[in-house]
Formats: C-alpha cells, structure tokens, sequence
C-alpha cells in the first residue's frame, strides 16, 4: 500500500486559524487590487524574535499571554497560492485593512510555503491620523485622489512675518505615511480636520519597513 502525501495540502488542511488575505506588490499604484490569498497564517513573534527584527527595541513589544504581539508579525502563505513568490516591500493586507510590510522571506515547510516576516508600520511608527491627497484638475478645481492613508502630521517650525504687508505665519510639518505615494506639484494634502498642507517636498523610505516622508506647509 503507497501513501500519497503533499505537503502543500497537509499545510492548508492541517494549520489552524488560516485566513484570507491580499499580497499588494510594492511599487504599485494605490488602490489597486492585489494577489487575493485564500489561506494565510498569522503567528506572533517571541519575545527573542522581536527583539531580534527591531534590533533589541523592545518598546515596541506588548506582553501577551507570554509571547508578544506587537508591530512584528509573521506570516505563513502557501506557494500553491501564488504565481510569484513575495518580495521585500511587498504588504500583505489582513481582513481588518491592516497592512503588514514584508521584510525578509524565506521558503519552509519542504518549500510549500512562504515564511515572511513583517511589520505594520503605522503601529510601530503611531500613524494615529488620516490624510487625504488631492489633485489639480484644470487650473483651480481639486479632485480627490486618494483617502484614508494612515499618517502621523508633526509640527517642525513655525515663522511669523509681522512686517509683510500681508501679515502672516507659516507652520512647516513633516507628514509620515503608511505607503510611499507618487506626489507632483498637482498634489496637496488634506488633513482628517479639513486643514489643508501644501506640499513642499517628498522623501521616499530608505529602508524596507520604514516611512515615506512629506514636507508641507500650513500658511495663515
């Protein structure tokens, strides 16, 4: 008697708590759909391992049940499910809209599976608000081009000009958000209360895993 075995089968049949999710490519356009993923595991980093992927940071690690859940997260997607393999950069999107950025991926399970690692970013970095960018159309109408992006919108400096005919004062912020975002000078930003920021430069992330960064100004 032959036993037939497939150890992607036995992945998906055997793992508990799988779930759906979607594998966004990094670089693509924003709101475009993914690669839909029927069957993903999550499993939360140990405390050794965290300390180890946020280079001994343990601020970013939350006690629970005695592991640690946190910004750092891992997931386990089966091969058979996707045509490419994912790549640096690459976010996965969990069925809570929460996107967990891939920063190191590696073959297991007899090469059945993805083991990536990953972290949300807009945790470990306290995106606690929400912008909105808007396009020029024409010479004066604004279109909405994008919402909801997790952000955090930091004061930098503010400058007061009592001696202008026009009185005035320029506050300059730095505006970090979840996902880089192709701005031009058709661009502005606008901020969860209505506060509109005119933007003055972009800077790409560095690193994998870390934040694009928006310079703008507020003028009153």
């Amino acid at each position: 008697m032959s036993l037939d075995f497939n150890p992607s089968d036995d992945f998906i049949d055997l793992a508990d708590g799988t779930e759906p999710v979607t594998l966004l490519r990094r670089g693509s356009t924003p709101g475009e759909g993914g690669s839909a993923i029927a069957h993903a595991l999550r499993r939360a980093i140990t405390a050794g391992q965290a300390a180890l992927v946020n280079r001994g940071d343990v601020r970013k690690l939350v006690a629970s049940d005695g592991r640690y859940a946190a910004a750092d997260l891992v997931w386990h997607l089966p091969a058979a499910e996707l045509a490419e393999a994912p790549r640096l950069g690459d976010a996965i999107l969990d069925g809570d809209g929460r996107r967990w950025t891939i920063l190191s991926v590696k073959k297991a399970t007899l090469g059945t599976r993805w083991r990536c690692e990953t972290r949300d970013v807009s945790v470990a970095y306290g995106l606690d608000d929400t912008i909105s960018v808007l396009k020029l159309v024409g010479e004066s109408q604004w279109r909405t081009w994008l919402t909801g992006i997790r952000a955090r919108i930091q004061p930098i400096e503010t400058k007061i000009d009592a001696d202008a005919e026009s009185p005035s004062t320029t506050t300059r912020y730095r505006i970090f958000v979840e996902e880089d975002l192709e701005l031009d000078h058709t661009c502005t930003i606008r901020g969860a209360d209505g506060t509109i920021y005119s933007v003055t430069a972009a800077i790409g992330a560095e690193r994998i895993g870390e934040l694009q960064v928006i310079e703008a100004e507020v003028v009153y």
